[in-house]
């Protein structure tokens, strides 16, 4: 979905740019499992599962974004679809990326503490 929406901020299409922006933060949401009755509820899940204030914002700046690109309001310049793409692109490194890392370090040092336990043991 982001390549899509990145593909349509290209040729110059920044309100179907941001709808797709902000469709992409509804599938984020969606894939880490927020609940909510609405787009600003997930977010607001996000957060109380310990997402960080920054990259909450930024979600939410994407859906205000889409949200004014589909009802109409008034188009938003190259440089702050582009903002947006950028905001979203650091969340996705908190999202996916720094817990793929965080969650492989802890089964590093899971396995540190096995392998530890089992050669002390007589």
């Amino acid at each position: 979905m982001f390549a899509e929406a990145a593909l349509a901020e290209a040729a110059g299409a920044y309100r179907l740019a941001g709808i797709g922006y902000r469709a992409t933060v509804e599938q984020t949401a969606k894939d880490r499992g927020a609940a909510g009755r609405d787009l600003k509820q997930r977010i607001l899940a996000l957060a109380a599962a310990g997402l960080p204030q920054d990259i909450v914002d930024a979600l939410t700046e994407a859906r205000f974004v889409g949200n004014d690109a589909a009802h109409g309001a008034p188009a938003y310049s190259a440089e702050e679809i582009a903002d947006i793409a950028e905001l979203f692109h650091e969340a996705v490194v908190v999202i996916y990326v720094q817990l793929a890392q965080r969650a492989r370090m802890a089964l590093q040092r899971a396995a540190r503490r096995a392998g530890s336990e089992q050669a002390s043991s007589p």
